[in-house]
């Protein structure tokens, strides 16, 4: 199974190791990068070419600030996390958007997996 290229944006370092945690037993991640800031975020899009994205919210912001990031990297996944890592968006092409509200892990995992060729459980 080819590992899934995963770049972090703006989620805390804590978060992002329980998110990746919780993934890596259905899924291979291959983290190629984490950015603690969104400066010419497009063009790392463009340069890195995740297959993933784990996208924090700052402040007020809403999952839709997730849209244009999808129009500019159609072919990536976005996972738009709110801060206290309570709730999760999922954004595809199509366009698409998954909402998984009241985040449970396993229902991260769960909605990955179904969208990247995952290793079935282990134990």
């Amino acid at each position: 199974m080819a590992a899934v290229r995963t770049l972090v944006v703006t989620v805390s370092p804590l978060l992002t190791d329980l998110v990746t945690a919780v993934l890596e037993p259905r899924l291979t991640l291959d983290l190629i990068g984490v950015l603690a800031t969104r400066e010419r975020l497009v063009e790392q899009l463009h340069e890195l070419a995740p297959d993933l994205v784990l996208f924090g919210l700052l402040g007020a912001e809403s999952d839709a600030c997730a849209r244009p990031l999808l129009a500019a990297l159609p072919s990536a996944q976005f996972v738009v996390l709110a801060a206290n890592g309570q709730h999760a968006w999922l954004y595809q092409m199509r366009p698409h958007r998954t909402a998984l509200t009241d985040l449970s892990l396993p229902d991260l995992t769960n909605a990955l997996a179904a969208r990247f060729k995952a290793t079935p459980p282990r134990g």
